[in-house]
């Protein structure tokens, strides 16, 4: 195994830990030591590939929004029609952040611009990508047909990807409200939302 393989293989591993824990305990409550000692090496260890508690929660963050920029670009590449490809791109999403909020929520949150930085710039670049793969989608729609002409694509791109991401965070966070006060399940309630949504750009 090559020395690059190997350091790989170890940052992955401690990915993997700090995952767990963030999701099981928050990111406040985790410690180096215990994503250390999760990922079976020593502190020191762990300090030879990551320098901080933060740098692993980015690379975290980059990680996942890697797997967004996936379903986007299964959204514009797909097959079906524009319809069927943005259900399944909300569920998907939906799916993700149900199976780990805390990660998922994490990659909404504020994100450096320093381009300085290696991990912010795979991040800023990941994030382009994936504001491109929408806006590929988006034009995909247009060309069926479905997805009106006019439409200014780049805050479009900006305004679906923060409405389904704003849709799933409710959801979540009111299910129980949701059923109470509108006699909604969750699934429910993603369904008519994303409809909505969906209306917004014919």
């Amino acid at each position: 195994m090559s020395k690059k393989t190997r350091i790989i293989i170890y940052k992955e591993s401690v990915m993997d830990a700090a995952e767990k824990l963030f999701e099981s305990k928050g990111y406040d409550a985790t410690s180096v030591d215990e994503i250390a000692f999760n990922t079976g090496i020593s502190k020191a260890t762990l300090y030879a590939y990551y320098r901080s508690k933060e740098e692993i929660w980015d690379s975290l963050m980059c990680r996942y929004m890697g797997f967004m920029l996936e379903d986007a670009r299964k959204a514009a590449e797909g097959e079906g029609t524009f319809e069927q490809r943005y259900y399944k791109l909300c569920f998907d999403l939906a799916y993700k952040f149900e199976e780990h909020p805390v990660i998922y929520r994490g990659t909404l949150g504020k994100i450096s611009v320093d381009m300085e930085n290696e991990i912010y710039k795979k991040i800023y670049e990941v994030g382009e990508a994936t504001n491109e793969a929408i806006a590929d989608f988006i034009r995909s729609g247009i060309k069926e047909g479905f997805v009106r002409k006019d439409i200014d694509i780049y805050p479009a791109v900006i305004m679906m990807w923060s409405s389904i991401s704003g849709i799933i965070s409710m959801a979540i966070d009111k299910e129980e409200y949701l059923k109470l006060r509108f006699n909604m399940s969750k699934e429910d309630y993603l369904k008519k939302a994303f409809e909505l949504l969906l209306e917004g750009v014919k």
